[in-house]
């Protein structure tokens, strides 16, 4: 089998490439802010029991119930997009994390008053107690779902990894940056390329350095299809070249624009040396 992935994006900071990761919080049309936030993990197995129907939205990031109508996207001022979603579940009860709330305006899961989409802050009226596994505990949730995600303190949500990781610090900046598309679990090209599940970079798996991530330790693959990057090509119509591998850190990243930064080069910068000249599909 045969699949394109989009949604990749270039990071004007650190010149790499990333999955996702530049969500929008309603709170000030920026990124989400997690600073001081737990890792919580929301299950996603049938086996998990509780309320099912509550959906990731592809656009802002943000966990919403799906089961009375579509709550409102702080990326557009449109509706959320509900449909790349798993189907999440969540507990009234319990051990955990509580009280996490629906909001009856927005239909997100909030922690706090904050900021609301739907305007004013969070109602949550006819809501239920919900509990979240925060930091692995307790277990029993854990291995029934899905971490990464996290509390934005500005509009109190729960969404997944909205922030991600700069090797330059803060969040991934993508402004100015196109859509590229990349073939996973099968095709022509140069396989062992995986995505990162704690940075979101995108990384070269068959070397014996897992180079360092920019959160600190090597790269986790754990979740990740098997991508494909052609080599040493002439760049199409709609394809673009100079991407590179980095000696140091291990990632892909953008050449044309000077060194960028790396979380583990000891000069502050990305090396392409014994790279490949890697062109990528852009939209």
């Amino acid at each position: 089998m045969v699949w394109d992935q989009s949604q990749w994006k270039w990071c004007s900071k650190c010149a790499c490439l990333f999955f996702g990761g530049n969500a929008v919080c309603a709170a000030n049309n920026g990124v989400h802010d997690h600073t001081g936030s737990s890792n919580y993990t929301v299950m996603n197995q049938p086996a998990a029991g509780g309320q099912n129907g509550w959906r990731f939205c592809s656009k802002c990031q943000v966990l919403s119930f799906s089961g009375n109508k579509v709550g409102p996207c702080a990326t557009t001022g449109a509706k959320h997009l509900l449909t790349e979603s798993g189907d999440y579940h969540l507990i009234d009860g319990g051990r955990g994390q509580k009280p996490w709330r629906w909001c009856n305006k927005c239909e997100a899961l909030a922690w706090g008053p904050g900021i609301c989409k739907a305007g004013g802050t969070h109602a949550f009226e006819g809501s239920m107690n919900y509990v979240l596994c925060m930091d692995g505990d307790p277990r029993e949730q854990a291995r029934l779902g899905q971490d990464q995600w996290r509390w934005c303190r500005n509009c109190q949500v729960l969404c997944y990894d909205g922030k991600t990781a700069c090797a330059a610090g803060g969040a991934h900046i993508s402004t100015g940056s196109g859509n590229y598309t990349l073939t996973a679990d099968g095709g022509v090209g140069q396989n062992g390329w995986r995505w990162c599940n704690k940075c979101y970079g995108l990384v070269y798996s068959q070397n014996p350095s897992d180079g360092t991530c920019p959160r600190g330790g090597g790269h986790m693959y754990v979740g990740s299809a098997d991508y494909r990057l052609a080599g040493n090509v002439a760049p199409g119509a709609g394809q673009q070249d100079q991407w590179a591998w980095c000696q140091f850190c291990q990632q892909l990243w953008y050449s044309g624009n000077g060194a960028g930064r790396c979380s583990h080069s000891p000069t502050g910068g990305h090396d392409k040396t014994g790279s490949m000249n890697y062109v990528l599909k852009l939209q």
